[in-house]
């Protein structure tokens, strides 16, 4: 059993991307997103509100531990420090239970705009987990399972009409994501880590040869895609359901 809980493992034991295991926790994954949401659609909105605050609270927990594990096996502040994109899920799933709307809505924003799309994303990327463990690795399995937690509860938001995104809320956004990469930067300078994805982009095929060329090119690539983009990439993905949701509606009634 004490693999399972240190890092007594080889090259061959880890999962890799793209590989069998791979596809079956990407199946695993949408499957069971889409049967939780389906499950879900008749949740009251009182419901709603007690799964945000129980996903808020666990997800803290389980960072709290993971963090101080890391520390304690004196890992390197990369391992353990919250200040990748993802990681701000941490802080937006708290602000967005803020009684102050500015505030609240800096949280829904990112928990909706941001966070969905990049859970999807490290599932079919996950360069940081399965990439680097053996599935069975508790990081693997953190991974794996905060991200599906992170991709449910914004899409839930959305679904149930928890939060409807606005075009003003893209500087909620800008901020919030901004400010992060400020203090990223100055970290990744001091400590030599990656905070926000500034320092390098684990391989991925677009960014590696901007980075070569430009570090500097490189991390404003990454800080408009990250602040700036993603926002208003996701709304215009959202904004088109609604259309074709509406579109439908309007024919059905015709009928």
């Amino acid at each position: 059993m004490r693999k399972f809980f240190y890092d007594h493992y080889t090259d061959a034991d880890i999962c890799g991307m793209y590989t069998l295991p791979h596809f079956l926790v990407m199946l695993g994954f949408f499957a069971l997103l889409g049967l939780l949401l389906y499950l879900s659609r008749k949740l009251t909105e009182k419901q709603v509100s007690r799964v945000h605050f129980w996903v808020a609270v666990g997800l803290t927990a389980i960072e709290v531990v993971k963090i101080s594990l890391r520390v304690y096996k004196k890992q390197p502040p990369n391992d353990w420090m919250p200040l990748f994109y993802c990681s701000l899920f941490l802080f937006a799933v708290w602000f967005a239970l803020a009684k102050w709307e500015p505030l609240r809505r800096v949280g829904y924003s990112f928990m909706t705009m941001g966070g969905v799309a990049a859970a999807a994303f490290y599932t079919l990327y996950p360069s940081t987990g399965l990439g680097m463990y053996p599935l069975w690795h508790p990081a693997a399995l953190h991974g794996i399972f905060y991200h599906f937690v992170m991709c449910y509860t914004g899409l839930l938001l959305l679904i149930k009409g928890r939060y409807v995104p606005k075009v003003k809320d893209a500087l909620y956004y800008f901020l919030f994501v901004g400010a992060a990469c400020i203090p990223s930067y100055f970290f990744n300078e001091w400590l030599g880590s990656n905070c926000m994805f500034l320092h390098n982009a684990f391989g991925l095929p677009l960014l590696d040869p901007i980075l070569q060329a430009s570090h500097a090119a490189y991390i404003a690539i990454v800080v408009f895609g990250q602040a700036v983009a993603m926002y208003w990439l996701n709304y215009g993905l959202y904004r088109l359901a609604i259309y074709i949701k509406n579109n439908k509606t309007r024919k059905n009634e015709k009928v």
